[in-house]
């Protein structure tokens, strides 16, 4: 695939993954329910307490589907975005950083699968023990961390493009410590880590909006 064709690809991926986030946060203020809740491992009677929420189920699964669209789309783009920095980026490097993204995706998919999955048990009154939860928690900080190992690597290779993907690197090197202080923090005490971490990645990937769509169109005024 030509540069130019890439550089546009990658631009609508980009926009696709921070305007899913987007709505993502816009369904959790309005109906209170997402998968974070169960991200850390609680009693069985927390997690149908949670349930009984007003709107929180249609939240949670509002929040699960969106996120089932986030994560092919940001697996697609890093996908692309290793296609793009071939020849400009260690392929041992690149292909590191594309196999943890990729290991993101699939605990990413998991994840989402086996909330649902802990949903439907406590909605149908089927056995759910402690350890559902425990191992939910494991599950969610070892994709977490793989991200974050993936956008260090993925960093030196947005340093390739300019000023603008200077700053993305470092937005994405931000990210990164605010993760790992919130896998050290207390989960009630931990929202605003949470908050943070989320918005550098979604600033990430507007950043990566602007840049590879100025690039498309460079490389289509060279063209003419």
């Amino acid at each position: 695939m030509q540069i130019s064709r890439l550089d546009r690809t990658l631009a609508i991926l980009a926009t696709l993954a921070a305007s899913t986030v987007a709505v993502m946060v816009i369904g959790i203020l309005a109906t209170s329910g997402s998968q974070d809740f169960f991200q850390t491992a609680r009693s069985v009677e927390a997690y149908g307490a949670y349930l009984g929420i007003p709107l929180a189920p249609f939240g949670l699964r509002l929040n699960l589907g969106l996120d089932n669209l986030f994560m092919i789309f940001y697996g697609a783009f890093f996908t692309v975005l290793a296609a793009r920095l071939r020849t400009i980026m260690d392929p041992y490097l690149l292909g590191v950083a594309l196999a943890s993204m990729m290991l993101t995706v699939i605990l990413d998919c998991v994840e989402n699968h086996h909330i649902m999955t802990m949903v439907h048990a406590i909605q149908n009154g089927l056995p759910l023990s402690p350890a559902d939860g425990e191992l939910q928690m494991i599950a969610s900080q070892v994709k977490f961390h793989a991200s974050y190992f993936a956008a260090l690597l993925f960093s030196f290779g947005f340093l390739q493009f300019g000023r603008l993907g200077g700053i993305i690197a470092v937005v994405l090197w931000c990210y990164i410590p605010f993760g790992v202080l919130i896998s050290i923090t207390p989960v009630e005490q931990a929202k605003a880590l949470v908050l943070g971490r989320t918005i550098f990645f979604v600033f990430a990937f507007i950043l990566s909006a602007v840049l590879f769509a100025s690039k498309a169109k460079s490389h289509g005024r060279n063209n003419q």
